[in-house]
Order: structure tokens, then C-alpha cells, then sequence
């Protein structure tokens, strides 16, 4: 393959790769509101020669170039939907200007992610611009709703399976081979409301969740050798009362907790449940669940499912990885470190159900959801040529 050619058409397209990343900025697409940025991505790919091009049930748009047979079938990932912006007047620029400054593109979803879903749209679409023949087929999807359960990417695993993955989060142009699972868990605890003047009349739940947080500090945790350990923390607290002179009859935690392979959801369920059962007061009754999502796609269509999150963990001698990292160094003429994200993504979903996943994208992952979220335009080209590169390895690699 001739890099210094895909590099040399990656510098002429600079302007409109920069550009169609502008735009996918300037349009927002919070969960469950893709429309637009789906259709903006679609077109794009049309008019950079893909293959074939759709929008499935769920409001994912998939491009495809087609091989010639014999090699890998390769899925690029990315997400069309990114977090709120929060108080805009933090932000440096506005957070869907798209502004471009001192060679830096700033806004929502500059890292997450659709500087890195531009670098794949673009990436892809070199090796047929100058004429390279994949072995298997490539796919570049943008998938719904990755920020709040992976209905899009799950949807992808089950009717657009492929052999293996790149997942497009920012890891600064370097490879990542895993990450961390999230489960979201429900902590209830019923005791009985009654007037605030008269605390003897009821039972109050707030003393089992106080008994409960200081039981659930001494939890011990499970450590990854790759990934590194599991990690919770509670996090938002609400009762069913809204006065604060009444007692509330129930109070419900939310706990984040960062999954590695060695305890599944059920496992760790069942230990903050114990935990719980030793901590109630009083005669308070209490349960744990795994929190449950009802997704709605923007194309209307509705999906249940756990909010729990696998981990991604591939393993560093397995061809995938040595055969994308020889193929990045190669094009980039330096190492490439291989490393993990401290978040989770798609790719957990996609790697469940059997599709070996490896990461790589533009940015720096410490700017994802914050007000200071940019990307070096520099980045972006060269995350072009780098997604061209593994299309063609990946595709190939036993």
C-alpha cells in the first residue's frame, strides 16, 4: 500500500474532512435526537463514494465499501450522540460554533466523538479514492444512544456483524485494547413516612442508608491486571418526599460501579445486597437492582435493557493488535503505545457478542464531557491515514 499517496490525499482533503466535522458539531445530537447528524453522516458518505449506504431500524447509518472476497469483514465505530453541554457560559467558544482556533477545532463532541467519527468517515473512503482493493468488507457505523445504554451498537451486533472492530473513541491517536465494564445499581430502602414533628410514628430509612454507606466502604474490591481494579461510587440520592418536614417513607441510591471480568453484574448485585440485608434499622426493608433503561430511537422504535455495560479486555498478543500497531508504526514512522481508556464504550457491547474490538481515534479522552472539549485539526488528518491503514491490515491480518 502507498501511504505517502493516502497521505498526500489527506493533506488535499483536509479542508472539507475539517469542514464535515464542523458541521457534525454544529448539529446537535443528544440521545434519542441522531436525526439530522444521521442523515449529515449518510450524505457525506454518499458523496465520497461508499459502496452502499443506510439507516436501520434504530436510527444507526452504516457506509460500506465493499472487498473482494477471502479477507476480514472490519466494523469502524463511532456514535452519533454526545452529552449535554451544560452552563454555556463556561465555554471558551460556543459548544456548537465549530469554531476553529490557533488550528484547534472546539466544541461538543470535538472528542466525543465526532472529530473521530469524521477521521473514520474520511479515513475509509482514502484507500478507494486512491484505488486500494480491500481483501474483506469495511463498515463505518454511527451508532445511537452509546452515552446512555448502546442500543445502536447493540442493534449493530445482532444485523450488521462483522469479523472485527475499530472503536473510534479519542485515545490521542495511539491504540487501546480495553476498558472497564459499568453496571448502574439501584439501592431501595422503604421505611414509613410520617410527620417530621413526630419521629416515633415512623421509620425512618435514612439511618439504614447511613449504616449502609459505611458498610458498603469496606466491600473489597476485584483487580484486573490489565485494567486495574473495580471501582463505585454512590451517586444520586432521591425520596419520595419533596417537604422536608416529612419523613420520607423511601429513599432510593444510585451507585456507579466499574466492572472487570473476574465478578459479572449478578455477582456484584448479590454482594451490595448483603451488605444492605446488615445494614437495615428499625424494621426498614430494602432491595438492589440493576437499574433498568427504556430506550426510545429517534426513529420511534423502543428497547429494554440493563444498564450494564461489559468490559472490553483483548489480549496483547493477539494478531489484531500486533498487526494494527506494526501497520500504525509503519505509516506514522514512531512507536505506538498500547494502552486502555478509563471509560467504557460500545466496544464492550460489540466484544459480548464475540467481535474482537481494538480502539483508536483522535483527541485526548481527559477533555470528553467537559467545557473545554477540543481537537487539533492536525489530528484529524492523521487519524485519517491511520484509519486507512488498519481498514487495509485489519482486513487482512489472520
Amino acid at each position: 500500500m502507498d501511504v505517502p499517496a493516502l497521505q498526500q490525499l489527506a493533506m488535499a482533503q483536509e479542508k472539507a474532512l475539517v469542514a464535515f466535522a464542523q458541521r457534525l458539531i454544529q448539529t446537535p445530537s443528544l440521545p434519542g435526537q441522531e436525526g439530522d447528524a444521521a442523515r449529515l453522516v449518510r450524505s457525506e458518505m454518499q458523496s465520497l463514494g461508499y459502496d452502499d449506504t443506510w439507516i436501520d431500524e434504530v436510527g444507526n447509518v452504516v457506509g460500506v465499501i465493499r472487498g473482494t472476497g477471502g479477507g476480514n469483514s472490519l466494523m469502524f465505530n463511532t456514535h452519533l450522540d454526545h452529552v449535554d453541554v451544560g452552563d454555556e457560559s463556561g465555554w471558551q467558544f460556543p459548544p456548537y460554533a465549530g469554531e476553529i482556533s490557533d488550528g484547534v477545532l472546539w466544541g461538543r463532541g470535538a472528542v466525543d466523538i465526532k472529530g473521530p467519527t469524521a477521521a473514520q468517515v474520511y479515513g475509509v473512503a482514502l484507500l478507494k479514492q486512491v484505488g486500494v482493493e480491500l481483501p474483506g468488507d469495511v463498515y463505518v457505523a454511527g451508532a445511537v444512544q452509546e452515552e446512555i445504554g448502546g442500543l445502536g451498537s447493540l442493534e449493530l451486533a445482532r444485523t450488521t456483524r462483522t469479523d472485527r472492530a475499530v472503536i473510534g473513541e479519542a485515545s490521542s491517536n495511539e491504540l487501546r485494547r480495553g476498558h472497564r465494564g459499568r453496571i448502574e445499581l439501584i439501592v431501595r430502602i422503604t421505611g414509613q413516612a410520617c410527620h417530621a414533628s413526630a419521629p416515633e410514628r415512623g421509620i425512618n430509612p435514612h439511618y439504614s442508608l447511613g449504616s449502609f454507606l459505611t458498610a458498603l466502604r469496606e466491600v473489597e474490591t476485584v483487580e484486573d491486571a490489565f485494567l486495574g481494579p473495580e471501582t463505585f461510587a454512590p451517586t444520586l440520592l432521591f425520596t419520595d418526599q419533596t417537604s422536608s418536614n416529612v419523613i420520607p417513607g423511601e429513599v432510593r441510591l444510585h451507585i456507579d460501579w466499574r466492572t472487570v471480568p473476574q465478578r459479572g453484574p449478578d455477582d456484584i448485585r448479590a454482594e451490595v445486597a448483603r451488605r444492605l440485608d446488615a445494614s437495615l434499622l428499625d424494621g426498614a426493608s430494602g432491595e438492589v437492582t440493576i437499574k433498568e433503561l427504556r430506550l426510545r430511537a429517534y426513529t420511534g422504535v423502543e428497547r429494554e435493557l440493563p444498564a450494564a455495560f461489559p468490559s472490553l479486555a483483548i489480549e496483547d498478543s493477539d494478531p489484531m493488535v500486533g498487526g494494527a500497531r506494526a501497520a500504525l508504526e509503519e505509516a506514522f514512522g514512531h512507536p505506538v503505545p498500547v494502552g486502555r481508556w478509563t471509560f467504557a464504550t460500545d466496544g464492550g457491547h460489540l466484544f459480548a457478542a464475540g467481535i474482537p474490538c481494538i480502539g483508536f481515534g483522535p483527541g485526548d479522552e481527559r477533555l470528553a464531557h467537559t467545557n473545554r472539549e477540543h481537537v487539533a485539526i492536525a489530528d484529524l488528518s492523521t487519524a485519517a491515514v491511520g484509519n486507512a491503514v488498519l481498514a487495509a491490515a485489519l482486513t487482512a491480518v489472520p
